[in-house]
């Protein structure tokens, strides 16, 4: 048993292949800061400023009574 092979040729088209590659690019930089975070570093900054002072007059108090 014989197997036959039949090669088709495709016949050749000349087609012009309109390739369009349109990139567009949006580069959009946003920063939001909320109000919310600014008092919770407001508050923060106010503490280490109230927790130093009254370490620094604790301090002085001490060394008033030893003295």
């Amino acid at each position: 048993m014989a197997l036959e092979i039949d090669d088709k040729v495709t016949p050749s088209r000349s087609t012009s292949n309109n390739n369009k590659n349109d990139v567009k690019v949006n580069n959009n930089f946003s920063l939001t800061i909320n109000f919310g975070d600014s008092l919770n570093v407001l508050a923060l900054i106010a503490g280490v400023y109230l927790i130093r002072r009254i370490a620094k007059n604790r301090k002085l108090k001490k060394k008033a009574e030893k003295k």
